[in-house]
C-alpha cells in the first residue's frame, strides 16, 4: 500500500492512495537524495515515520508499517529511501517483544539495501533489560527463549538461588524458584547479555538521531545533554552501558555476581566487594565493582539523561520553553520528537508551538498504533485505521505536571515556608547572565517551588530587592496581585524567593496559542489595576510573559519586578488615558506615607526611590481627581 496523504474531504481510500502515489513520485523526482551528513544525522530524506513505546506489540506495528507503506504484505521493506524511527521501549510489557525485535533487525538490513533506514533507538526499558532490571518483562516473553535455555544452567541456577536465599532446598523452594525464574528466563538472560543475540544488537543502537533537522530520542533532553551533540550523546550512553556490562562480566566470572541476582542484588554485591574484599585477587575485583557502581550512576543513564528525562514532555511550558529553545539551538534542530511519557489523551500531541512532539500514546492500551509522519515540511499523525493524516493534537500549555496539589496557605505561613524550608533541588531558568533559578523546597510532607533571583546590578536598575519591595507594596495597598516574595540566602548568596504560581497561564502563551484567556470583563479590570501598579512602582518593562492568570479562577497576577522602582517621579505618558482607579485601590494609594514606607521598604529601596514612588502616587491621585471632576 502506498503511504497515505492528508485527508481533507470524503475521498475514497482508493482515490487517496492514488493521489498519494502521485505526490510521492513527484516529491521523489524533485527532492534531493538522502545524505548522511554526520554520525547519526541525515538530510534530504523524503519521508520519516516515527513511533514510540511499542512494548512488544508486534502486530500493531505490522499493521502500522503496512498502512504507512513501509512494508509489503509479507512484512518486507517496501519504503524505498524513507526512514523509520522506533523511539525506544520496544521490549517489556507486551507478549511479543522478541518477534518485534526480529522484525526490526530484519528491516534494518532490508531498508539499507533499498536506500532507506530503520532507526531503533534505545529506551530506558532496553537498558533495564541489559542491566537485569526485569520488573516489566511479560512472563510469556520468557517462554519464547525456552529453547535457548540449557537444563544444566537451570539446575546450577537453582542451587545458586538456594544458597543465596540461605534456606533448605525443598519442594517449597523449588516452587519459589520456578515462579521467580520461569522457563526460558536464563535463555532470555543470556540472549540479552553483551555477547548474546539481542544484547549485542542493543549495545550497538543509538540513543538519538537527527533527520531533516528534527531530533528523535526516547525520553527527552536537558540543555546540558544537548550540548554534547548527537554523536557525543550516543557515544556517552554506549560507553556507560559497555562499562557496566564489562564490569559485571568480571564479577560473574569470579562468582561474585550470579545469574539469579536482580539489578539491586548485583549493586549490593558490587558494594560488598568495594567495602570488604582484600588480598592479592581483590584488586581486579574491586576495580570491576567500582567501575560497575560508577557506570550505574552515570548521569547520562539517570533521570536527567535522554532515556528517562520527562520535564519537557510533562512540565509547564512557562518553565520549559526557554530550555526547549536552547536545547534545539544546541543541536541546530527545529523540533524534538520524544516518547517515554504517555500522553493523557492517548493521541500523538505537540507542545511549544510544534517544537516538541510526543509520540507515546499508550499503544498497549490503545486499539491502534499511531505514527508521526514528517514529509515535505509537514509533520502529521497517521491513523492506520482510516489511512488519514491529521495535525497532532495541541496540548494545553500547563502540562501534565503543572498543577500542584498543595493547599493554599495564608501569606504569613507561605512567607515562613519560603524563608525557612530546606532546598532539595534547583535548576536555572531563563536566558542571559542573570537567569533566575527554580528551587524546590520541602518541609515535612509539604513540597513547593519558588523563583530565586540574585541579580544586583551596579547601576541599581536591576535588583532582586525590588521583587520583595513590589510584594510588600502590593499588600500595603490591598492589591493582592504579586505572589508572596521573601528575602532568602541560598548557598551563601542573598536574593529574593517568590512563590511559583501553579496552574497559571501567562499572557504571552495565551496570545501565542490564540486563547481568549484575558478578555473577560473581570480580568480586563484587573489588568487595568496592574497598569496603575506599574505606574506607581515606575515599572516600564512589563512584558506579556510577566502577566499571569489562574486557570481555575479569574485572578490576574504580576511577576518580575527586578527593574521596577525608577527614581523618576514621572508617570508613563499613557497612564492618564481612560484612567479608572477602583475605590479600594484609591484608598490604598492614599494610605501610603513616608514613615510607613521607610519601615516596610527601607532595607530594599533608597530614599530617592521611595520619594519618587510617593511623587508618582500623588500624580496618580491628581489625575484621578481631574478625571472625577471632568465626569458628568
Amino acid at each position: 500500500m502506498t503511504p497515505p496523504t492528508r485527508n481533507t474531504g470524503q475521498r475514497t481510500l482508493a482515490a487517496a492512495c492514488l493521489l498519494c502515489a502521485l505526490l510521492v513520485c513527484a516529491a521523489a523526482s524533485a527532492s534531493p537524495k538522502p545524505q548522511q551528513t554526520a554520525p547519526w544525522e541525515w538530510t534530504g530524506v523524503s519521508r520519516v515515520v516515527a513511533v514510540g513505546d511499542l512494548h512488544g506489540n508486534h502486530d500493531k506495528l505490522a499493521r502500522l508499517l503496512t498502512a504507512a507503506g513501509l512494508v509489503d504484505a509479507e512484512l518486507h521493506w517496501s519504503g524505498g529511501d524513507q526512514h523509520l524511527v522506533v523511539a525506544g521501549d520496544f521490549v517489556d510489557r507486551g507478549l511479543d517483544d522478541r518477534q518485534l525485535m526480529d522484525l526490526l533487525r530484519r528491516l534494518e538490513t532490508e531498508s539499507v539495501t533499498a536506500g532507506g533506514r530503520v532507526h531503533a533507538l534505545l529506551g530506558n526499558h532496553e537498558v533495564m533489560n541489559l542491566f537485569w532490571d526485569l520488573r516489566y518483562v511479560n512472563p510469556s516473553s520468557y517462554r519464547q527463549f525456552a529453547a535457548e535455555e540449557r537444563k544444566a544452567d537451570r539446575r546450577a541456577a537453582a542451587g545458586q538461588f538456594a544458597r543465596l536465599e540461605g534456606g533448605d532446598w525443598g519442594s517449597e523452594s523449588f516452587r519459589t524458584f520456578n515462579q521467580r525464574f520461569p522457563t526460558g528466563y536464563f535463555g532470555r538472560q543470556a540472549s540479552f547479555g553483551p555477547e548474546g543475540e539481542y544484547g549485542g544488537w542493543l549495545m550497538g543502537l543509538p540513543t538519538i538521531v537527527k533527520i531533516n533537522g528534527i531530533v528523535y530520542t526516547h525520553g527527552g533532553l536537558t540543555e546540558e545533554v544537548a550540548a554534547l551533540g548527537v554523536e557525543g550523546i550516543n557515544r556517552r550512553v554506549t560507553d556507560s552501558i559497555a562499562r557496566y556490562l564489562t564490569s559485571r562480566q568480571i564479577l560473574e566470572r569470579e562468582g561474585v555476581v550470579l545469574p539469579v541476582m536482580s539489578y539491586l542484588q548485583v549493586t549490593e554485591a558490587a558494594q560488598n566487594v568495594v567495602e570488604k574484599r582484600r588480598g592479592s585477587r581483590s584488586a581486579e575485583l574491586r576495580q570491576a565493582a567500582e567501575d560497575l557502581l560508577a557506570a550505574a550512576k552515570e548521569p547520562i543513564l539517570l533521570s536527567q539523561g535522554p532515556l528517562w528525562y520527562r520535564c519537557t514532555a510533562l512540565g509547564d511550558e512557562r518553565l520549559e520553553r526557554d530550555a526547549v529553545t536552547r536545547t534545539l539551538e544546541q543541536l541546530d534542530a527545529r523540533s524534538l520528537v520524544v516518547a517515554h511519557s504517555p500522553t493523557s489523551s492517548n493521541r500523538i500531541t505537540s507542545r511549544f508551538h510544534d517544537r516538541l512532539f510526543r509520540i507515546d500514546h499508550g499503544i498497549g492500551d490503545s486499539e491502534i498504533a499511531l505514527a508521526l509522519v514528517s514529509q515535505q515540511g509537514e509533520t502529521l499523525v497517521l491513523d492506520p485505521s482510516n489511512h488519514v493524516q491529521s495535525e497532532p493534537m495541541r496540548e494545553f500549555p500547563l502540562g501534565q505536571l503543572g498543577v500542584s496539589t498543595s493547599s493554599e496557605l495564608p501569606d504569613r505561613e507561605l512567607q515562613e515556608f519560603l524563608a525557612k524550608s530546606p532546598v532539595i533541588a534547583a535548576r536555572t531558568l531563563g536566558r542571559g547572565s542573570t537567569r533566575p533559578r527554580l528551587l524546590v523546597l520541602q518541609r515535612e510532607a509539604e513540597t513547593r517551588r519558588g523563583i530565586f533571583k540574585t541579580v544586583e546590578s551596579d547601576t541599581g536598575i536591576d535588583r532582586y530587592q525590588h521583587e520583595v519591595a513590589a510584594y510588600r507594596l502590593d499588600r500595603a495597598i490591598g492589591l493582592d496581585m504579586v505572589p508572596v516574595t521573601v528575602l532568602r540566602t541560598v548557598e551563601g548568596q542573598p536574593g529574593s524567593l517568590q512563590a511559583w504560581v501553579d496552574g497559571a497561564l501567562d499572557q504571552e502563551t495565551a496570545q501565542g496559542y490564540n486563547l481568549e484567556f484575558f478578555e473577560s470583563e473581570g480580568k480586563v479590570s484587573q489588568l487595568g489595576q496592574g497598569r496603575i501598579f506599574d505606574a506607581l512602582i515606575g515599572n516600564a518593562s512589563r512584558k506579556p510573559a510577566d502577566i499571569l492568570s489562574l486557570v481555575r479562577e479569574s485572578k490576574v497576577l504580576l511577576i518580575d519586578h527586578s527593574k521596577a522602582f525608577s527614581t523618576s517621579p514621572d508617570l508613563p505618558a499613557d497612564v492618564g488615558q481612560a484612567l479608572s482607579i477602583p475605590a479600594p485601590l484609591a484608598r490604598g494609594l492614599r494610605s501610603l506615607n513616608r514613615q510607613d514606607l521607610g519601615k516596610q521598604l527601607g532595607e530594599l529601596l533608597s530614599d530617592t526611590q521611595i520619594d519618587a514612588l510617593l511623587a508618582r502616587r500623588d500624580r496618580l491621585l491628581d489625575q484621578l481627581e481631574v478625571a472625577a471632576a471632568a465626569s458628568p
